[in-house]
């Protein structure tokens, strides 16, 4: 089971510049599941950007909807131990806190995030799945 990186997320959205990938993607990769955590780092950053409540849970409904379309199913991961894990990946692989968190939640999954942040690759055993080059063409 593979886990999405927000990016994955913003991606769904049609006037993302990578949605033709993310969307190619979902249709490649077996068993693609979104944490809680990436869920938690997309609402966040809608918030950071100034999005009102009701913008954030229009824009948290239409992921929804998009990844159900998908088959894409939403996993449960976050725990004390998580975060308590999410800190040691911080520290060691010096990654952001989103970063770490999702990467935590890769680790205690099947060790791989789809991604094309290079940051992933800081941590020796995590593959990434990258969005834009993972050899799919468009249509």
């Amino acid at each position: 089971m593979p886990v999405a990186d927000t990016e994955l997320l913003f991606a769904m959205n049609p006037r993302d510049r990578k949605h033709k990938d993310a969307i190619n993607l979902l249709k490649e990769v077996n068993g693609l599941v979104v944490p809680d955590t990436a869920i938690l780092e997309f609402q966040i950053v809608l918030r950071a950007r100034g999005r009102s409540p009701s913008q954030v849970r229009i824009a948290l409904l239409a992921l929804h909807e998009a990844l159900t379309q998908n088959n894409v199913k939403e996993v449960k991961t976050l725990s004390v131990s998580l975060l308590a894990f999410q800190s040691e990946l911080e520290e060691k692989y010096r990654l952001s806190y989103f970063d770490s968190l999702i990467a935590a939640s890769a680790l205690t999954l099947d060790r791989q995030v789809v991604s094309d942040d290079e940051a992933f690759d800081r941590i020796p055993d995590i593959k990434r799945v990258p969005i834009k080059s993972s050899g799919h063409t468009e249509a």
